[in-house]
This record gives C-alpha cells, structure tokens and sequence, in this order.
C-alpha cells in the first residue's frame, strides 16, 4: 500500500524519483501524463516499510523494464500543489542514475499505458522544458548544488 493519506482537504504522500542521464551525461529521461502542461522525473510512489531506493528500482523496473541502473541519493523536495480541492503535501526522495545502455528511441510509451509518454531530452535544452517540481532544471544541468527543493504549484 502506497503513503497517501487524505484527511478532508489535505493529502500527503511520499515519492522517490530519479534524474537518469544516458551514459555520456548529455541527455536526461522524462516523462508527461496525457493532458499536463509539464514533465517529471521517473518514478512513484513509495509503498508501506519500503526503503526508497527499492521504490525507484521497482518502479523504473515497472515503467521502462530496466534493472541495470545504479543510483545514488540527490536531492530531497518537498512539494505543496493545490489541485482538484486538494492541499497536497508530497516528500519527494530524488536519485540519480546513469543509463549504460544504447537510446534506441528518443520518445517512446511508458509500460504501464499509453498515457506516459517518455522522452530523452537534451540536457542543453532543459531550460525550455516545464518540469515539475520547480529546480529541477538547475539540479540536472548542475547549476545548482542545492540538496534541498521546496516547490509551490496551485492549479485548479
């Protein structure tokens, strides 16, 4: 069972992520969800007495079907998003991995439905990319050293 919780208005829950660069450090792997104006890092939510290292291999293992990533910690964000009546409170734990293998498609589905859409994007054009959470951008290229992302995002 994931850590979510929601009490009235309030919802909580915990995530780990990863920033995976191909193995030449140029290119870094995001996705969109069907009908959002911005990107994400991979990855998901963390389940009941799991450690979240064993949440990102699982669930890169269940999105693109790879196993052979090792990751070290990067960052933790925290994110409050107010969304469809909700305050949303999300502990976000960030890795960084590098993909050893050849890119054999720049965009392609995720594993779990047609409504993820993958893409390896050139890290010299982060910038023009909407990601969430905000400082995203800046950890990738390495402009910034911050271990530490609060982001705020209000839609409605």
């Amino acid at each position: 069972m994931n850590i979510d919780f929601v009490r009235n208005d309030f919802r909580f829950n915990a995530r780990a992520s990863a920033v995976i660069y191909n193995k030449d450090l140029s290119k870094v792997l995001l996705f969109n969800v069907e009908g959002r104006d911005f990107y994400m890092l991979p990855g998901g939510r963390i389940e009941e007495l799991e450690e979240s290292i064993d949440t990102i291999k699982r669930e890169i293992r269940e999105e693109i079907e790879c196993d052979n990533i090792k990751y070290t910690f990067l960052a933790l964000s925290e994110e409050f998003v107010t969304d469809k009546g909700y305050n949303n409170h999300q502990i976000n734990i960030i890795y960084k991995g590098i993909y050893t293998d050849e890119i054999k498609e720049t965009k392609f589905k995720g594993l779990e439905g047609d409504w993820i859409d993958f893409e390896w994007v050139d890290i010299s054009n982060i910038h023009q990319y909407k990601i969430f959470p905000n400082g995203i951008q800046n950890l990738i290229d390495g402009s910034s050293d911050s271990i530490h992302l609060i982001s705020n995002l209000i839609k409605q």
